[in-house]
């Protein structure tokens, strides 16, 4: 009784919390989908509260049927959360939980009096609804130490519930420890869950949350390379340590040749295409010590990590002729590139602003040459 109120009051908290903080920022079907799970999960535990009022039959269904729900509305918001919701794993759950409530059903009617044998049950169905998301978290793709955390300790709960399902389904006699041994594991194994659902979508929530700002503070929106902020922050230890090691680097700075027209021609929409495939197979030609970032508009910039003169002029040759022949929506749309390069071989360092300088008077003379083509800065 004193577990049961205690789950009550902490999913009842945790509803609240949500909802005041869905109450100021933009509502989202992810933390729908987690609050329909506590609450089906909180109407689990007031019918269990009131099993001394209401005939045992009427509470176990109700309590067998509503915590099914909770429990797969519950997996299906983490695995949303994770990017990992598909068509595919919605029909899984769906026939998952359909299989499972037609046993309890079946367990109720044939075997009303068997406890026992309706908690191994529960618990074994419990565990297949944790595989997936434990799965997804400990296997699946690079995740993050909490990620990798949680995965853990949802593995720890699914082999608790499984090993309490083992025990009982051996038939051990009630009113034994063992007996009372798997009622706690039983427990023990539904308040972890619990737990671990409300902690563990908070925490990923916020991970997710942070992430994506992250994302949006480093990367370009359209082209996905990074922004000019992002650019600046990562050039300067780069530059500051090719300086202190008095190792070669190279400075480019492109510009997609008569970008304006490609506008006016075509439409805004073929102007950013043209973009994107141009920061595309400007990155495939790159290692990946190399520094690439949209400075604005039609402008970027390249730093060449180790890159002397000689393999400078051979990368920016590389890169102008990349783009050419290239097939936008099906159809061929030329256009071209030119680039300012300059490369700096000295101990002595030179500022990030100094070099795009430079490098932005060597393109304005590969412009006035006719474009397409590669101008470099002695300095």
């Amino acid at each position: 009784m004193t577990l049961q109120v205690c789950l009550l009051a902490g999913n009842l908290v945790t509803v609240v919390l949500v909802l005041a903080y869905r109450s100021r920022y933009a509502k989202e079907s992810t933390s729908s989908l987690f609050i329909a799970a506590k609450c089906l999960q909180i109407s689990v535990l007031i019918v269990l509260l009131l099993t001394d009022f209401i005939d045992s039959r009427i509470t176990a269904t109700l309590s067998g049927l509503l915590g099914l729900a909770g429990g797969t509305t519950e997996a299906l918001a983490i695995l949303m959360l994770l990017g990992v919701y598909t068509t595919k794993v919605k029909r899984y759950y769906y026939l998952l939980a359909g299989f499972s409530a037609a046993v309890i059903l079946l367990l109720i009617i044939t075997a009303s009096d068997e406890v026992q044998l309706r908690i191994a049950i529960a618990s074994l169905l419990g565990s297949l609804f944790i595989i997936y998301p434990v799965y997804c978290l400990l296997m699946k793709g690079k995740n993050s130490p909490l990620q990798k955390v949680m995965g853990l300790l949802y593995c720890i709960v699914m082999m608790i519930l499984i090993i309490g399902a083992v025990v009982g389904l051996i038939s051990v006699p009630l009113n034994t420890h063992l007996s009372q041994l798997l009622q706690w594991s039983f427990y023990i194994g539904i308040y972890l869950l619990m737990f671990l659902g409300t902690a563990g979508f908070t925490l990923l929530s916020r991970e997710q949350s942070y992430v994506e700002l992250e994302r949006v503070a480093t990367y370009d929106e359209l082209t996905g390379i990074l922004n000019r902020r992002a650019f600046v922050l990562r050039a300067r230890p780069l530059i500051a340590a090719a300086a202190k090691e008095g190792t070669a680097f190279s400075f480019l700075l492109l510009d997609v040749d008569h970008f304006k027209n490609v506008n006016d021609t075509y439409g805004h929409d073929i102007g950013d295409r043209v973009l994107k495939d141009f920061a595309s197979k400007i990155e495939q030609q790159l290692a990946n010590g190399d520094l690439f970032g949209r400075f604005g508009g039609e402008e970027f910039a390249v730093i060449l990590h180790r890159a002397d003169e000689q393999a400078c002029d051979e990368m920016a040759e590389r890169l102008r002729t990349a783009i050419l022949g290239a097939v936008i929506n099906g159809v061929p749309l030329h256009y071209t590139v030119s680039i300012g390069v300059i490369t700096v071989m000295s101990t002595e360092r030179i500022t990030l602003n100094n070099l795009y300088k430079l490098s932005d008077t060597a393109l304005y003379q590969a412009k006035q040459k006719g474009r397409n083509c590669v101008v470099r800065s002695y300095g």
